[in-house]
């Protein structure tokens, strides 16, 4: 006597019925153990325990850190990041090197836009100099200023590329917006 199959065919590479949307048990993104369902999840003044005491387990920021939706950026935050690009046009990269150091924990939107306006003076460089470690020496052998004309092309990188990226940079970290500048004029070296 053979009995029947209790599972249908193919059903067994199937995962279990959850009573819950997306397959999670029921449950599982509620407030943590021991929390009334009506209280905000730590209960005190900063998100911590009763205590105050900031507690890593439930997944906020420690006190003092400014609360607000994902992905909102502050008016402060956003009055940095345009500093760092409207200082290099009055100090170079001095301000972008000051702004990502002093701020560079406090907002990852300042730290994004501070370390693209160093990355971009970076690339800047790194960009004359290859242009002139080739066109220097040929010059020097050639005893000739005409293979110098190459150099040409970074120096105009540098003066009009400069501006368009700086204006271009300061008005989208204005609008709160994340603008990664074309890879060949900006070296993703510092993050």
């Amino acid at each position: 006597m053979t009995e029947p199959p209790s599972t249908p065919p193919g059903a067994d590479d199937q995962p279990p019925p959850h009573p819950s949307p997306y397959g999670q048990p029921q449950g599982a993104y509620g407030p943590p153990p021991g929390t009334p369902s009506g209280e905000p999840p730590g209960g005190g003044p900063h998100g911590g325990h009763p205590g105050g005491h900031y507690d890593p387990s439930f997944g906020y920021g420690p006190p003092g850190v400014p609360q607000g939706p994902p992905g909102m950026v502050q008016e402060q935050d956003k009055t940095w990041a345009i500093f760092t690009y409207v200082g290099m046009a009055v100090v170079g990269f001095l301000a972008p090197l000051i702004i990502y150091f002093v701020k560079k924990n406090e907002s990852g939107f300042i730290r994004f836009h501070a370390a693209q306006a160093l990355n971009f003076q970076i690339t800047l460089l790194i960009h004359l100099l290859a242009v002139a470690a080739v066109c220097v020496p040929v010059a020097i052998a050639a005893d000739s200023p005409a293979p110098l004309i190459p150099l040409a092309v970074p120096y105009l990188e540098l003066v009009i590329g400069q501006w368009v990226f700086l204006i271009l940079g300061a008005v989208k970290a204005g609008k709160a917006q994340y603008y990664r500048f074309p890879t060949f004029f900006c070296f993703r070296m510092i993050r």
